[in-house]
């Protein structure tokens, strides 16, 4: 069993990012991830909010054992070859730590906002499926020509190579159908966040899919790992759970459908909510938590419920 902790990239100090990289570090979470957004996708969109890259290729240089990577890089935010050549040299950088979330982008007001074509679901998934070609043959291949209808690449050249052999994870994050036959095909992990992974049952119902479409391309769902993402409300007493739910409802999503997938409770609840996810077939869990800058909530589920689950 891993888990990870998405790292608080609404901030006005990279110092803060620092010390939570560290500290999970420190707790034995197992990754740090970063969010490929320009701007929050919740709240108010106002104030600092860094980018998914950089905190990565400076929190490579100042941690040593824990996995870090984006969760997950749109598709169509840069071109497949490039994002092969940053991927491998912070997979250089960080002495084979990478791992690499990919997917295929959904928030058009981010789009619109950044002047990048907001194209339709099936051309940015397909895109998606060429993309993650292009990527995982430059790391392995000398030279890469690949003739696609969205990407073409022409003895694109990727050195220095990746770390790890035959290449870093990739994961794929998405619960359409179409998005989850990517993953099947190509991913070493797939991830569910929001809804409907904000329920067992909503877990249950995608991973019975991906496991479904595994088999039609021959492949042993056993090979595929599957994770959750979602936020951590945990409280030591039914009081103080009440409280911390009580502070995250001002935050005004900003968009219609937003719905966060959360587990909420005492550090036994927590736990035996985190075992029905398990039991549904999740081996790794990517976590948020509220105020996770004051380290606190860190401390208490690394040292209350991480270290009962493993």
């Amino acid at each position: 069993m891993k888990f990870g902790c998405i790292l608080p990239q609404r901030s006005s100090d990279f110092s803060i990012i620092r010390e939570v990289a560290l500290e999970c570090e420190r707790l034995g979470f197992d990754s740090i991830w970063t969010n490929d957004h320009l701007y929050p996708y919740e709240g108010p969109v106002s104030g600092p909010f860094y980018d998914a890259w950089t905190p990565l290729c400076a929190l490579a240089t100042v941690t040593s054992k824990i996995r870090l990577g984006p969760f997950v890089l749109v598709d169509s935010f840069r071109y497949p070859s490039i994002v092969a050549k940053e991927t491998s040299a912070l997979d250089q950088v960080s002495g084979g730590r990478v791992e690499v979330g990919l997917g295929a982008g959904w928030w058009k007001e981010e789009f619109d906002a950044y002047g990048i074509p907001f194209i339709d679901a099936e051309t940015r998934i397909a895109a998606l499926r060429e993309g993650i070609q292009i990527i995982k043959k430059m790391w392995t291949e000398e030279k890469t020509t690949f003739k696609g209808k969205y990407y073409s690449v022409e003895s694109a050249y990727c050195a220095p190579k990746p770390v790890q052999k035959p290449h870093p994870p990739v994961w794929v994050g998405g619960s359409v159908p179409a998005v989850l036959k990517v993953a099947a095909e190509f991913a070493d992990g797939w991830n569910l966040a929001f809804y409907p992974s904000n329920t067992p049952a909503g877990y249950r119902k995608k991973a019975k899919a991906i496991e479904q479409y595994c088999k039609e391309v021959g492949r042993d769902p056993k090979q595929l790992r599957k994770s959750w993402m979602g936020e951590i409300v945990m409280g030591q007493t039914k009081a103080d759970v009440e409280q911390k739910v009580a502070a995250l409802k001002p935050a005004v999503m900003t968009f219609e459908d937003y719905k966060i997938a959360r587990i909420i409770g005492t550090p036994d609840e927590v736990v035996a909510q985190i075992q029905s996810y398990i039991k549904e077939g999740s081996s790794y869990f990517m976590l948020r938590f509220p105020q996770v800058e004051t380290i606190e909530p860190l401390k208490s589920f690394a040292e209350q419920v991480m270290a009962r689950l493993r």
